[in-house]
């Protein structure tokens, strides 16, 4: 149990100190307002792009493939979504607030924690099944999360517009190239592959800097009841509903194991990112995502010790 919190807490320690390093770039006026803003830009139309890319065509997918586990996946990610949906709609007024709030609900890290802790937990013969869930789901997710979002980002609804800004978003697009980079077996060589895997690498500590500077205090009172929804529907009602499902369909080992970091990992960390660039509540984002981090050390342990417990892995 101790090693398993252990392996979670290294995964999230990165996070919070690069964004104290950016709150502390903020406090020394290291960036201002406009900067931020630019920077923000590049890394969602450049890096993430890069990201998706390299990680996908970098993945080993020898994994088993396991056709009906895929479909319950993605059934449930899109249950998790429904549900989220309905209970902003019900509760929340503001509709940016709305979009950034759904995001927060169904959309995990987990570029940062999947491979980590499931390597620990279930040794690598687990990598294979968790690479090409991961390649699966990541895109999936930012293509709800466009949607959601330009649903949500006030105006009339014009399904050609938004099919549009899907197909032009940049995470779908570098998520596209991957996907096709390995189905037609490009190979890419090394002098091009590096500064790719560079530029991919330093995607994420970016975005936490940025998220840092831009980040006040404040909106956390604002956002309070939000942020406290986010967090407990991405750590423990998420992952709830979708470990139960499974358990009670008869998945076992690695499968099931594979849910707790699919629908139980904290907040993306892209999520702040798209919601900003996307006219969405950027701040309530970022809230969901640096509390989410914060108690996602618990929560997982949590799910990890109920489930040993009952002898599913």
């Amino acid at each position: 149990m101790s090693e398993n919190f252990m392996i979670a807490a290294k995964a999230v320690f990165p996070i919070f100190f690069l964004i104290l390093l950016g709150m502390g770039a903020r406090r020394l006026r290291l960036l201002t307002d406009l900067e931020l803003k630019h920077v923000n830009y590049a890394v969602f139309q450049v890096m993430f792009p890069f990201m998706m890319f390299y990680n996908i065509y970098t993945a080993d997918f020898s994994g088993a493939w396991i056709p009906s586990y895929f479909v319950f996946c993605v059934a449930m990610l899109f249950l998790v979504c429904l549900l989220a949906t309905v209970y902003a709609l019900l509760t929340v007024r503001d509709s940016q607030s709305r979009g950034a709030l759904i995001q927060a609900f169904y959309r995990g890290n987990l570029v940062l924690m999947g491979l980590p802790v499931m390597q620990n937990l279930m040794g690598n013969e687990a990598l294979g099944l968790t690479t090409i869930m991961l390649a699966v789901i990541v895109p999936l997710y930012n293509i709800l999360a466009v949607v959601i979002l330009e649903v949500f980002r006030g105006g009339k609804m014009q399904p050609v517009l938004i099919l549009k800004k899907i197909l032009r978003n940049p995470l779908i697009i570098g998520a596209a190239a991957g996907i096709f980079a390995v189905l037609l077996q490009l190979r890419i060589p090394e002098v091009f592959l590096k500064p790719v895997g560079q530029v991919a690498s330093a995607a994420t500590p970016a975005a936490l800097l940025i998220m840092g500077a831009s980040f006040y205090f404040c909106s956390i009172h604002e956002n309070l009841r939000n942020i406290v929804f986010g967090v407990i529907g991405k750590l423990i009602i998420s992952p709830g509903i979708a470990l139960t499902a499974g358990y009670i369909l008869g998945y076992r080992g690695t499968p099931l194991a594979l849910l707790i970091v699919i629908f139980g990992a904290p907040c993306a960390v892209s999520s702040y990112t798209m919601a900003q660039q996307m006219d969405s509540n950027a701040e309530l984002a970022a809230g969901c995502l640096i509390f989410s981090s914060l108690f996602s050390c618990l929560t997982i342990c949590g799910w990890i010790f109920l489930f040993k417990q009952l002898g599913a892995f």
